[in-house]
């Protein structure tokens, strides 16, 4: 059997080595400043939900978490671990937790108030530990409860689809899509290292991002034009823009961890002429990991930056803007794909009735918060005293 996540945490605090790295050098001034609210019991959840959700507006490289931080279009599910370890079902009733969050999540993004799921696992005792085998350990159970997998494999791709759907009115009828997600994984131990992009304040981080789905829910046409989908490119490579670029003493051989190259002579791009990134590749990027996988192994090293590391030089940006080298990757994470009621309702069975996905009645305030009222209900009622 498979130890629970609560006796891994217990283990990595007691039996895993403290971060070389942060005997020497702090976390960054915007993470301890997060930190100090994330970690301080006199803060309730609200309160520490709005303090993450402002660093991810302010503090992250994607420019699509930013701006759905700064319209509180991210859902968050956050986690203390002095609750995971007062679970009387251990992993059971994790699992029912985050299910819980994940199906209001999915309630919310129907009504395209939400395309970004966050799990946030937040332990003042884990941000200090080394990242070695037992951090990443725990980044795979929590990921496995969330996708309800037996296993993930490092360095492999999401073996099972995460959907989120959205309903698009139109004369007469509304139009159900659904979007597939792509789940990453992120770690406070990033700080300051190579792969500081995917670093976090509190302790681990996993976020499922629904790019179609953002770009749909933020225009009125019932099909994405090339408009809208070249807008959506320009702001993924300005993503990869974004990526650390530490300087002076704390130049790194592998950062920034991911970097647009230029564009190939001949090579045709959609990007307009005025735009800052028409002399790079729209086609692809590269990164010394691949933004894809679930478990990035090469995150759970204590060096500040290897001496080697693998460049992956086919990431791609294809599947945002065509449609004719990957159709089917293209429609499931860009344009959508139309399906049914009962697809919606399978996703969002743990729900209350009167959040039914597919009752005409509209989703208002007094709705968002009777289910914010049920989550926390349920939380308790799997809490021992």
């Amino acid at each position: 059997m498979k130890p629970q996540l609560a006796e891994m945490l217990l283990d990595l605090k007691f039996r895993c080595p403290e971060d070389g790295l942060r005997k020497k050098t702090a976390f960054s001034e915007d993470m301890e400043a997060t930190q100090a609210i994330l970690f301080n019991s006199r803060y309730d959840r609200l309160r520490k939900i709005s303090a993450y959700r402002r660093w991810l507006e302010l503090n992250q490289p994607c420019v699509f978490g930013r701006v759905a931080g700064k319209n509180k279009n991210v859902f968050i599910c956050l986690l203390e671990e002095h609750e995971i370890l007062r679970m009387e079902r251990g992993d059971r009733d994790l699992h029912d937790t985050i299910q819980d969050h994940r199906q209001v999540w999915k309630r919310f993004a129907l009504e395209g108030l939400s395309s970004s799921f966050v799990i946030l696992l937040v332990s003042k005792s884990l941000v200090g530990k080394e990242p070695g085998k037992q951090l990443k350990e725990i980044c795979r159970r929590l990921l496995e409860l969330y996708m309800e997998l037996d296993h993930i494999d490092d360095d492999t791709f999401h073996t099972q689809r995460e959907y989120v759907f959205l309903k698009k009115r139109q004369p007469g009828n509304a139009r159900l899509l659904k979007f597939s997600t792509l789940p990453n994984v992120f770690c406070a131990q990033g700080d300051g290292r190579w792969w500081h992009d995917h670093r976090t304040p509190g302790g681990i981080m996993i976020t499922s991002n629904a790019l179609g789905h953002f770009v749909h829910s933020r225009t009125v046409v019932v099909t994405l034009q090339d408009k809208e989908k070249i807008q959506a490119l320009d702001q993924a490579m300005r993503t990869i823009s974004n990526a650390h670029k530490p300087s002076g003493r704390s130049r790194f051989k592998h950062c920034p961890a991911t970097f647009l190259v230029p564009i190939a002579n001949g090579e045709a791009t959609p990007i307009r002429e005025s735009s800052d990134f028409h002399k790079y590749s729209a086609d692809h990027y590269q990164g010394y990991f691949n933004t894809d996988h679930l478990i990035p192994s090469v995150f759970f090293s204590k060096e500040r930056d290897p001496k080697e590391l693998k460049l992956h030089e086919d990431l791609t940006f294809r599947y945002i803007y065509d449609s004719t080298a990957d159709p089917q990757e293209h429609a499931k994470l860009m344009t959508g794909i139309e399906t049914t009621w009962y697809d919606a309702k399978r996703n969002m069975d743990r729900l209350p009735d009167y959040a039914d996905p597919e009752t005409g009645e509209t989703f208002s305030d007094k709705t968002t918060g009777r289910l914010a009222l049920w989550l926390n209900q349920r939380l308790k009622e799997r809490l021992e005293p």
